[in-house]
């Protein structure tokens, strides 16, 4: 019974271990000589708990206003990571001064803008796209996944990025988003975008309990979404009743990052080998890389299934195990326990032999633990 409890409290083990090592993120300030703006801009890097003590790969999300969004937003993502609600990342403050912000990032009009010199918003992006994203991919260690997110004029400026560069993020939060901005032209674009289906990955955009100027155009916005649905790109909007527009964006990245990550979460209910499997091909999807069912979480959700008494299930998972982490002395034990458990003695000696043969450098008393599970 204390090894089936113990396999239960492996299942919370990507909790236990990140409370257990390194809990806060790590911070590191770049300056970015930027040949696109003329000018120098500053930004705020938060890496993921353990980042400095492995040579794993992250996703990337970029935050406008860094300095006063990005600290909440590397916390609310460490929160989620610990509990498996969705990956570690690298996030990416891009710092707006008072005295730039409105011009890095809300629009030109339309009838203002020369269409052969990129200005504001767009001037922005390029930045963002050809100096800030490949500072960011030579200096740290990322993956392909590009997620953008921004408030108020950031939000503006995300949907702008989404409808400009299609592709570039692979999620965007869009936090109360100034939509109404020059005659709500972002409105236009989006449904020229839409009708062409140009836009890719996934979309979350939140609004509060605020004046109409803002809460028309993002009803309107969110109509035109829903009137030109597209298998390629996914959107979501939620209103908070209870917040204003500067108290939205704690809850806004939440729900957000939540959202670009829907279906990394593991269900707290018992699960096989094929849910595991179903669950870590989408994870694979999300961050386009290869991801395989830990040892331990296999070695967890096979010991619950054990316990449930539900045999093919915990034996196919824990077999699955032992053939993935070959050279793991826990996968070949809870194995062999299961057998056990399931009065199965001459699987259970097979599968001690195969643990003899597999298992490289077993001590002497490692060796008589194996043993003594027949006794």
């Amino acid at each position: 019974m204390k090894r089936i409890l113990y396999g239960l409290l492996l299942i919370l083990g990507s909790q236990c271990n990140a409370w257990s090592v390194e809990t806060v993120f790590t911070t590191e300030d770049l300056v970015i000589n930027s040949k696109k703006l003329g000018e120098t801009r500053n930004l705020v890097v938060y890496l993921p708990a353990g980042y400095l003590k492995s040579d794993a790969h992250y996703p990337v999300l970029y935050v406008t206003d860094g300095d006063i969004q990005g600290p909440h937003t590397a916390g609310t993502i460490d929160y989620l990571a610990k509990f498996d609600q969705a990956p570690q990342m690298i996030i990416v403050g891009i710092v707006n001064p008072r005295e730039t912000r409105e011009r890095d990032l809300t629009l030109t009009s339309a009838n203002n803008q020369n269409p052969q010199q990129l200005v504001n918003a767009d001037l922005f992006l390029a930045f963002v796209e050809q100096e800030v994203i490949p500072e960011v991919k030579a200096r740290y260690r990322t993956l392909d996944y590009q997620g953008l997110a921004g408030t108020s004029h950031g939000g503006q400026f995300a949907i702008n990025a989404l409808v400009k560069r299609p592709g570039l993020f692979n999620g965007v939060v869009a936090v109360s988003p100034s939509l109404y901005w020059n005659k709500s032209q972002l409105l236009t674009l989006t449904e020229n975008a839409l009708k062409q289906g140009s836009l890719q990955g996934r979309l979350y955009i939140s609004i509060a309990q605020e004046e109409p100027t803002m809460t028309e155009p993002f009803a309107n916005f969110v109509a035109l979404t829903k009137r030109y649905p597209n298998q390629q790109f996914a959107v979501t909007s939620q209103m908070f009743s209870n917040e204003t527009h500067n108290t939205t964006a704690l809850l806004g990245q939440y729900y957000g990052v939540k959202y670009l990550f829907n279906g990394w979460a593991i269900p707290e209910t018992p699960q096989t080998l094929a849910d595991l499997q179903a669950i870590f091909a989408t994870r694979s999807s999300l961050l386009k890389t290869s991801m395989i069912i830990p040892e331990d979480r296999a070695a967890g959700y096979g010991q619950w299934l054990q316990y449930l008494n539900r045999q093919d299930d915990a034996l196919a998972l824990l077999k699955w195990n032992t053939e993935n982490y070959p050279h793991s002395l826990n996968a070949h034990t809870a194995l062999i326990n299961a057998y056990l458990h399931f009065n199965m003695e001459d699987e259970a000696k097979q599968a001690l032999g195969t643990a003899l043969r597999l298992i490289k450098g077993l001590s002497t008393e490692q060796k008589e633990q194996l043993q003594s599970l027949f006794s």
